[in-house]
C-alpha cells in the first residue's frame, strides 16, 4: 500500500537523516536535488511540527566516561495506587529517568527507567516497597550495553517499503553493531562538562551549544531567585546553610567558551554519538517494548535487530538481563503504524529459538503518566575518583519516611 502523507523527497530527507545523521544541510542538499540548502532546514522544521522526528540527541558512552560501571536499569512494577502517587513515590530515586504506563490489565503497570550504580541497593528499595504492600510485584531489567537506533526505511530503489516487519527474514544473519560500551578513557568531568552531557542527551536545544548556554542561563537565573525567595521564608538554621551553598554553587555563568572546549573533549575521545529519533507515522501510532528470550543471546540479538530492518518502523534495539534470573533478553521499543502489534504474539509463535517473550504495549494519553528527566550528573559525580555514585541509601530513608508518614496520618 503506498503511503501518500509524505512527498517523496520529505521521505528521501527523513530517510537520510535517520541514517546518516552526520550529513550537513548542504550535503542532504546535494543528494535530494534541492537548489538551495536553506529549503532543507525550512523542511525539517515543517516535518518536526508534523511529528516526524525529534532530534539530534548525543548518546554519550558511559564506559567511557566513568571509572565504575554505569548502567540503565528497567523497573516493570504492578500495582493499584493512583498513577501520580507512583511517580512522586519513585523520584525520591535521584537517579529516576523515564516513566512508561503501560496498558491495564488487572493492575496498572509501568515500566521505570533509572540510571544505575549499584544495582542490589536499587533492588534493595523495590523490595521495601513491595513487602509494604505499595506495588504487588517488580522485576529488574538491567540494560548491557548503549542503545542501537534503527530508524525507518521508507524507500528502497525509489518503492515503498512494508509498514510491518517482514517475519521470514527474522533470523537472517546480517551483521550487528557493537553494543558494549568502550574502555574508560581516563578523563576527568569539570562542571561545564558534566552540564553538557545533561543537555545533549536529551537534545535540549537540538545540541546546539549556542541555544544550551542559553537554556542554562535562564534556568540558573530562575532557580538562584526561587533559592533567594526560600531563603527569605526559612527560618531554620541547618536549611538555610543548605540553601546558602546552593546559590554559592550557582555563582556566575557558564560561558560558550567553556561549553565549546567540553565539547571538544568529549569528541576528542569518541564519547558521543549523534542520532535522529524519525518517526514512521505520527500520532497516533503504535508504541511497545519486547522483551524475548532465546535458546541462546546471539539469536535473541539477531532477531530484535532484524525485527525493523528496511521497514517503515522505528525500532530503539539492546539487550537486556534479568537482575533476579541472569537470563539476556532481545530487547526492542518499537513505534510503528497503529495496527502494528495487532498480530506480533501469533507472528512469533513460528519461532521455536523463542523460550521466553514479554510484550508491553505503551500507553499514549493522558500525557501527566509520562514523565521523564535527563541523566543525573552534576552533584553526583566524584572528579577526585572519576566516578558517579547515586546516594541509594539517602533515596531509600526518603522513600520510607515517605511511607511512615502515610500510615500515621
Amino acid at each position: 500500500m503506498v503511503q501518500r502523507d509524505l512527498s517523496k523527497k520529505e521521505k528521501q530527507l527523513l530517510q537520510l537523516m535517520g541514517k546518516q545523521p552526520y550529513l550537513t544541510n548542504e550535503e542532504l542538499c546535494k543528494i535530494i536535488g534541492f537548489k538551495y540548502s536553506e529549503y532543507v532546514l525550512t523542511l525539517q522544521k515543517k516535518l518536526r511540527k508534523r511529528g516526524y522526528f525529534d532530534g539530534p540527541i548525543m548518546f554519550p558512552d558511559f564506559g567511557k566516561i566513568f571509572r565504575n560501571k554505569v548502567s540503565r536499569v528497567y523497573a516493570f512494577i504492578l500495582f493499584d495506587r493512583t498513577y501520580d502517587y507512583i511517580i512522586s513515590l519513585l523520584q525520591e530515586i535521584d537517579c529516576w529517568l523515564y516513566f512508561y504506563p503501560l496498558e491495564e490489565g488487572i493492575f496498572r503497570k509501568y515500566l521505570v527507567c533509572f540510571m544505575n550504580t549499584d544495582t542490589q541497593k536499587l533492588k534493595k528499595i523495590f523490595d521495601y516497597i513491595k513487602d509494604k504492600g505499595v506495588i504487588h510485584y517488580y522485576h529488574l531489567f538491567e540494560q548491557g550495553g548503549n542503545w542501537e537506533i534503527i530508524n525507518p526505511t521508507f524507500l528502497i530503489n525509489d518503492l515503498e517499503v512494508p509498514i510491518e516487519p517482514n517475519f521470514d527474514h527474522l533470523l537472517d544473519n546480517n551483521a550487528i553493531p557493537y553494543l558494549e560500551y568502550g574502555s574508560f578513557a581516563d578523563i576527568t568531568l569539570n562542571k561545564a562538562v558534566q552540564l553538557l552531557l545533561e543537555h545533549l542527551s536529551v537534545g535540549r536545544g537540538e545540541c546546539d551549544l549556542k541555544k544550551i548556554v542559553r537554556i542554562e542561563e535562564v534556568y540558573r537565573k530562575k532557580f538562584r531567585a526561587e533559592l533567594k525567595e526560600a531563603l527569605q521564608k526559612e527560618v531554620r538554621e541547618e536549611r538555610r546553610k543548605v540553601l546558602n551553598a546552593k546559590l554559592r554553587e550557582l555563582r556566575g555563568d557558564l560561558s560558550l567558551r567553556e561549553f565549546r572546549d567540553a565539547y571538544q573533549l568529549l569528541a576528542d575521545h569518541g564519547v558521543l554519538e549523534k542520532v535522529y529519533y524519525i518517526w514512521p507515522f505520527p500520532q497516533p501510532r503504535s508504541t511497545f517494548w519486547l522483551l524475548l528470550k532465546c535458546t541462546s543471546p546471539e539469536i535473541a540479538q539477531r532477531i530484535v535487530f532484524n525485527f525493523g530492518r528496511d521497514v517503515r518502523v522505528f525500532t530503539r534495539v539492546s539487550m537486556f538481563q534479568s537482575v533476579e534470573t541472569g537470563a539476556w533478553y532481545g530487547t526492542l521499543y518499537a513505534v510503528g503504524d497503529a495496527s502494528l502489534g495487532q498480530r506480533l504474539m501469533t507472528d512469533l509463535d513460528q519461532f521455536p529459538e523463542i523460550e521466553d517473550r514479554k510484550l508491553f504495549p505503551v500507553r499514549s494519553y493522558p500525557a501527566s503518566h509520562w514523565k521523564s528527566q535527563t541523566i543525573s550528573i552534576e552533584g553526583y559525580y566524584n572528579p577526585g575518583t572519576q566516578t558517579l555514585e547515586y546516594p541509594y541509601d539517602l533515596s531509600y530513608e526518603r522513600v520510607k519516611q515517605k511511607l511512615e508518614e502515610e500510615i500515621s496520618i
